[in-house]
């Protein structure tokens, strides 16, 4: 049961912490070794939710009750590893166990069998080393030679006062998961608690830290999957009455009260010597008060240029104490089921194997250092990088969940509400994978459960396993008790076990004899894809140890290229879906009846699947609707020279790099050399009844990569490392207590900005009088379009000129505080909201694709527009009737289809050809050959102001992303203002900090250049 944490909380309390008082001492329960041993008078912590189970056992164990009922313990306090210049380098504490006698029988059956349910291993933990406990017990016993009450009960005070007594305790219990044990850890939080023998109860609340107790808990199975059998490492040779010795270790003089020169290091610990680290001791006081220490407050104070564009208005604008906020992520708790695998867990299943470790006296895995400190450092394990990537915030994702609310509120005013579930459930397939899918399969397979596997519903995400009786109670009552477990998965986004079940696509019986990539399209798109069985998950190693994660989960790692694949990225980045507010009897503009024919028929193959799999129609409904392509992610890069020989560059190479670098650059690592998984293994302290060495040594790999997973969207993590608090996020990783798990995530989204997005280049600078003239290009370095993604993305070029003085004189593309594009009087530009209708027009105004720019309202803008049925411009992703404008960058390579480019990549295949017509310009856009071949390239007319000499002046061409522009959240702040999705999308929006951050005035800088006349 080991989980990294400093003791320092321990050491502290051993200052503060007075004496037991004598009326304490002789109410503490007598240790009768020649009695007979009880069992617990317990419930099962599987009959009680989590937190009124809590209140049972936890002040059980604080009063010690198990040693009245006489159960066999350890010979002696002994340590768990070496303990040198002051540190300890054990798996846990000094430790003296009690063994229940379900224990004790099973151990003197020779380890055979299962361990009965309601057996438990309590494991008293002090302060290291066991050598002052057991030397004090020698004192205490030559002074009481008659009296073994009194050598314990003055023990028992000792490991109170000097040793910062506090326990980890294993409960067996086969109905709550694989593993079926319940682990707990148990401490006081001050010395009245203490006194008062009231240890701490979880509460789930801010800071959030992990949880004192979980059935199936990952960071002790770090460990504990290691062991030969039933998950302990438990012996008799270390148990009173029974013969041989325990296993002992090196442990020096450091601990002892002696004079400097008879010291190690003349007193100087390790601790000074390399850290500040005290002790990798399972103490969980200490990673309490770890979390404690990283919370911040939230941002209040409201952006007032931000109002000023967005007003609050229709009720939007809410207190903080109606905020529809989210739960602690450490109630997204999903272990192995006692039986049957299902095929998701949470990531909490995880994080101990693949969490990284911070320093000594733990290690280093994944994990690189800065400092000496223990955490000093950049977390870069699989769970560290994942946790702040888009994909693990996927479920949480603001923005997502007001988007939903806008597609609904839409659907209503067209009078077609009855699809929100249909279409709700459809985006949830990916931003709730796990939760979905468990449910649409749970659902089929076990239909006496009462599921609806046709309706995953949003507020699914906002229902946690009941931690009381009480909310249990009203769970049933307002029938969402069955749904709980769902929501816990859906709100992990695309976790660990989304990637690692993607199997390839297949075609269906009776399909055409597709080729492998049409086999994908027809069958592998819009969050469809087959999987893996429940009990194997993939992953691009073939040399795995299986045996502990068997142990832990009854799921076996294996090996499968499919990982390493683009296509298997392109489940969730190609996305085709209905446009309910088309004629349902004609192709979409710009489409032929064939092209329309196919991307309708890949809508119906996903439904019939679904309905032959899992028995479920939820996207029946929605095929009577004519479909196109929203996101083609997948497909921009398959129609690139990054999809060719000799030029490829996969999914994973750009965004699962194995090298890492600092943004001041100060470290450079070309290639990562590191475990990918830390476990009870051979580098650690020796253990009984481990399992064999090759079955549990964990080969160290110099092709490690990195579970980062970003794109440019650092305001969705932004928002969520701000509002930390209001969207259920703890600041400090569990693992490797680092604080900088999202600042990580945006410094590698800064270095990707900067260096693989795109070259902005001012290739020519003239002027004559007072004009200038500037031909910019702008580079795409992607292997897809730019921007990709959702259509709402849009990057923009700011080109500003600046006199000697530094004060601009003219720019077009140049924004206010809340990221709108101005003009020259600072009012937002016409075209800024989509929404501006002249007078005589029919149409909103909108920035065309720019090949000759003169005036200071004229903007390269690079985007996708889409318009509804009546040609109103929309962000819905099942309005998009109309493309007027699509002039994103694609990239290099890209061909056109029916071009003979494209016939040598794809041949002639219709399928392949409908597709990638998402790939190609629209508008003006698809006359201009630089956008198609990957470099725009553009003139800037520039009048200077009267009496501005051009010799003296500097052009600055800079390019921004927005990830979410100003139109786009105007749309949202509109459409559903009453919606408590969207008034929490504006709390946060109108309070975050964008001041000395990434996204600085509501725009991220990809790269730039400057210029001045000869």
């Amino acid at each position: 049961m080991r989980r990294p944490g400093i003791f320092a909380l321990v050491l502290c309390l051993c200052q503060v912490l007075a004496p037991l008082t004598a009326a304490q001492q002789a109410a503490d329960p007598v240790y009768d070794p020649g009695g007979t041993a009880k069992p617990a008078d317990l419930p099962l912590p599987g009959s009680l939710p989590l937190i009124d189970y809590e209140k049972v056992l936890f002040p059980w164990i604080a009063r010690r009750e198990y040693v009245g009922l006489n159960w066999k313990r350890d010979k002696r306090w002994r340590d768990t590893g070496p303990f040198v210049f002051n540190m300890s380098f054990g798996i846990h504490p000094a430790v003296r166990m009690y063994y229940s006698p379900e224990i004790i029988d099973w151990l003197e059956g020779g380890r055979t069998g299962t361990i009965p349910d309601g057996a438990i291993v309590i494991k008293e933990m002090v302060t290291p080393p066991a050598a002052r406990y057991n030397e004090y017990r020698a004192a205490l016993v030559a002074q009481y030679p008659d009296d073994p009450a009194k050598v314990d009960a003055e023990l028992t005070d000792y490991a109170y006062d000097t040793g910062g007594l506090n326990w980890t305790v294993m409960v067996k219990d086969s109905s709550l998961s694989h593993g079926g044990w319940f682990f707990a850890s148990v401490y006081f939080a001050d010395k009245d608690d203490m006194a008062a023998r009231k240890p701490v109860i979880d509460s789930f609340e801010p800071p959030y830290s992990p949880p004192l107790g979980a059935g199936g808990d990952g960071m002790c199975m770090r460990c504990h999957a290691s062991a030969a059998e039933e998950l302990i490492f438990s012996a008799l040779e270390n148990v009173e009455g029974y013969p041989d010795d325990p296993l002992i270790f090196r442990v020096d003089e450091s601990w002892r009260d002696l004079p400097k020169p008879q010291k190690p290091a003349f007193g100087a610990d390790l601790s000074a010597m390399i850290t500040s680290y005290l002790s990798d001791a399972h103490d969980p006081g200490a990673m309490r008060a770890a979390h404690v220490a990283a919370a911040k407050a939230s941002p209040v104070e409201v952006n007032k240029e931000f109002t000023a564009m967005f007003p609050p208005t229709d009720g939007i604008d809410i207190a903080r104490a109606q905020l529809q906020t989210l739960p602690s992520e450490w109630l997204d708790h999903v272990p192995a089921r006692p039986n049957d695998t299902q095929h998701f867990l949470t990531s909490d299943n995880c994080v101990g194997c693949h969490g990284g470790l911070g320093g000594a006296p733990s290690g280093v895995t994944m994990f690189i250092k800065t400092g000496s400190d223990y955490g000093k450092g950049y977390n870069i394990s699989e769970y560290g990088e994942w946790r702040w990537s888009p994909m693990g915030l996927a479920g949480r994702d603001p923005i997502f969940y007001a988007q939903l609310e806008s597609e609904f509120a839409l659907l209503k005013q067209a009078g077609a509400g009855e699809l929100s579930d249909n279409l709700g459930t459809t985006c949830l397939s990916c931003h709730g994978a796990m939760g979905q899918r468990q449910l649409e399969i749970d659902a089929h397979d076990d239909p006496d459960l009462g599921l609806d596997g046709n309706v995953f519903k949003p507020d699914y995400a906002l229902l946690h396993t009941p931690l009381t009786t009480e909310q249990k109670d009203k769970q049933i009552a307002d029938g969402t008790y069955e749904y709980h477990v769902y929501g816990n998965l859906a709100r992990e986004g695309i976790s660990c076990s989304v990637c690692h079940h993607i199997a390839p696509p297949e075609r269906a019986e009776g399909q055409p004899d597709y080729n492998p990539l049409d086999t994908y399209l027809m069958n592998g798109t819009t969050g469809v894809f087959r999987m893996t069985p429940a009990d194997k998950l993939i992953g691009p190693f073939a040399d795995v140890r299986q045996k502990p994660m068997e142990n832990a989960m009854g799921i076996t790692p294996v090996h499968d290229n499919y990982i390493k694949d683009s296509e298997m990225c392109g489940a969730c980045h190609t996305i085709n879906l209905p446009n309910v507010d088309a004629p349902t009897d004609a192709p979409l503009p710009g489409f032929t009846a064939a092209e329309q024919a196919v991307l309708n028929k890949a809508a119906q193959n996903a439904v019939s699947f679904l309905s032959d799999q899992y028995g479920a129609t939820y996207r029946e409904p929605l095929v009577k609707f004519q479909h196109s392509v929203e996101q083609a992610t997948f497909l921009e890069w398959k129609n690139s020279q990054y999809a060719d020989a000799g030029t490829a560059r996969s999914c994973q190479d750009c965004h699962m790099k194995g090298n890492f670098e600092t943004l001041d650059g100060k470290i450079k690592i070309d290639g990562l050399t590191t475990q990918i998984a830390s476990i009870q293994d051979t580098n650690l302290p020796d253990v009984p009844h481990a399992l064999p060495q090759d079955e549990i040594e964990v080969p160290f790999r110099d092709n490690f990569k990195r579970h980062s997973f970003v794109g440019l969207n650092a305001f969705m993590v932004a928002m969520l490392s701000q509002f930390d608090e209001e969207m259920g996020l703890g600041p400090k990783d569990p693992m490797t207590y680092a604080t900088n798990g999202a600042q990580l995530s945006m410094d590698t989204m800064a270095l990707q900005a900067r260096d693989e997005t795109a070259d902005v280049k001012i290739q020519s600078l003239t002027g004559s009088d007072s004009t200038l003239t500037a031909l910019v290009t702008v580079d795409n370095k992607t292997g897809h379009r730019l921007p990709s993604g959702v259509g709402f993305r849009r990057a923009f070029l700011e080109v500003r000129v600046t006199d000697a003085t530094g004060k601009q004189v003219w720019c077009s593309g140049c924004t206010n505080g809340a990221g709108v594009i101005i003009g020259p009087d600072g009012d937002p530009l016409k075209t800024e909201f989509l929404d501006f209708i002249p007078e005589g027009a029919t149409e909103a105004l909108y920035q065309p694709h720019h090949d000759l720019i003169d005036d200071q309202t004229q903007v390269q803008i690079y985007e996708e527009l889409t318009q509804n049925a009546n040609k109103q411009f929309t962000t819905s992703f099942v309005h998009r009737v109309y493309h007027p404008k699509d002039n994103r960058l694609l990239p290099w390579g890209a061909a056109k289809p029916g071009t003979e480019a494209f016939e040598k990549r794809f041949g002639t295949s219709d399928v392949t050809a409908a597709f990638m017509k998402a790939t190609m310009p629209e508008g003006r856009a698809a006359e201009d050959a630089g956008v198609m071949a990957g470099k725009d390239e553009l003139t800037y007319k520039i009048a200077l102001p009267d009496g501005v000499d051009p010799k003296s002046v500097t052009v600055h061409a800079t390019l921004y992303s927005q990830a979410i522009p100003p139109y786009y959240l105007k749309q949202r702040f509109e459409t559903a203002p009453d919606g408590p999705a969207t008034q929490r999308l504006y709390y946060l929006a109108s309070r975050l900090k964008t001041k000395g951050t990434l996204i600085e005035n509501w725009k991220l800088k990809i790269q730039g250049d400057t210029a001045q006349l000869p």
